[in-house]
């Protein structure tokens, strides 16, 4: 019998509690993995925004609304190669108005020449650009609403007098995290013939691509002084500082995140060092025996410190095996879907670190339990019943 059967033996000595001390881990861990995941989305939204993009809205809020001819000054502007003017609109889908997405009406040229990261077919964005009452919709919304190419779609929202129509033109998948995901884009002047003599002619928002990613401060300082004297004044700044900006509003949560992530790992040494506790509490008598038919007290604490660690590995790896269905299909849609935020893609670093994590605090928490345990004098232990 070698010492790794031994303790392979004794890790089958009390199933339940096995059973329940590894699920325990497993749960904290996914506990872990979640927090890392979404802090990691964050951080990973910013990264892929692209560099050469400046956004242009209301100087008040996103919710104000500009001329739309301001998109064409901005155009104009130097140090501009392109830019496109859009409004945010909420629409619904009347068999399922719970389900929340994003519709954008935009000027169709300019949009399609800059959102390289929305993938369709050229075929799809061309009719998509010819047809006035086309939408661009992404392939999750098709999915999730069992549309198809082609489909004619009715929605209604706040600021329209009827239902519109809207033709599936285009399906396109987004390949920039957290963008676009769940989303409608149609046109901009069919919109405006929708809504009302008030609301027409008006913008929410402008992206403008420029020629160099390095001066894009510039140009959004230069558009903001180009509306200056006018009565709707304007704020910009570069798309993603603008997304870095947002993400440090969750500044403190995702410092937070990290906080409760420690915790969380805190947990795991007191579920594996209370049953390590236990079990070496039990077992002093036949340790005593060990000792006693000649194994050294460094191979009774090491019998114990492996025991934790595998307890840790195996929670670790129950807890990484359930992370991944759970977290990016149940959680990530419900966040999609009523927090409509981006999905999450447990990283692959976070799971290794997981695995290795959960391992050395197995053995770190099996520590003292050992270390007592080869203290034991022979004669003590063998006493014990």
């Amino acid at each position: 019998m070698t010492l790794t059967g031994i303790v392979l033996r004794n890790l089958r000595r009390k199933p339940l509690r096995l059973g329940i001390t590894i699920g325990a881990v497993a749960l904290s861990l996914i506990a872990y993995l979640l927090l890392r995941t979404v802090n990691a989305g964050w951080t990973r939204r910013v990264d892929e925004t692209p560099g050469d993009r400046v956004v242009t809205r209301h100087k008040i809020s996103w919710e104000q609304t500009m001329p739309v001819n301001y998109a064409e000054v901005v155009r104009s502007l130097p140090g501009v190669r392109e830019a496109m003017g859009g409004r945010a609109i909420v629409l619904k889908n009347p068999r399922e108005d719970k389900v929340g997405f994003e519709t954008t009406a935009v000027q169709a040229g300019p949009f399609v020449r800059m959102h390289y990261e929305l993938v369709a077919p050229e075929e799809q964005k061309r009719a998509f650009l010819d047809d006035r009452r086309g939408a661009l919709v992404s392939e999750a919304l098709v999915e999730r609403f069992g549309w198809k190419l082609g489909d004619r779609i009715r929605l209604r929202g706040a600021l329209l007098n009827s239902e519109i129509e809207l033709i599936i033109d285009g399906i396109y998948r987004s390949t920039r995290h957290g963008f676009a995901r769940r989303a409608v884009w149609m046109h901009w002047e069919y919109l405006n013939e929708m809504v009302s003599p008030d609301e027409r002619d008006r913008i929410s928002v402008i992206s403008a691509q420029v020629v160099d990613k390095a001066a894009g401060a510039e140009v959004a300082m230069a558009i903001d002084r180009h509306f200056d004297q006018d009565d709707v004044q304007t704020f910009s700044q570069e798309d993603q500082a603008a997304n870095a900006a947002f993400v440090g509003m969750f500044g403190a949560i995702l410092r937070s995140l990290d906080t409760v992530g420690l915790l969380v790992l805190s947990v795991i040494l007191l579920l594996v060092g209370n049953t390590m506790s236990m079990t070496t509490r039990e077992r002093s008598h036949e340790f005593g025996v060990l000792r006693a038919i000649g194994f050294s007290s460094w191979q009774a604490t090491s019998m114990v410190i492996v025991e934790g660690i595998l307890i840790g590995l195996m929670g670790a790896v129950v807890g990484v095996g359930l992370a991944y269905p759970l977290l990016q299909s149940v959680v990530s849609r419900y966040f999609e879907q009523a927090l409509r935020l981006a999905p999450l893609d447990v990283p692959l670093g976070a799971s290794l670190t997981a695995l290795v994590v959960g391992s050395l605090l197995g053995g770190a928490a099996a520590s003292l339990p050992a270390l007592a345990i080869g203290r034991l004098k022979v004669v003590e232990a063998l006493r014990r019943i």
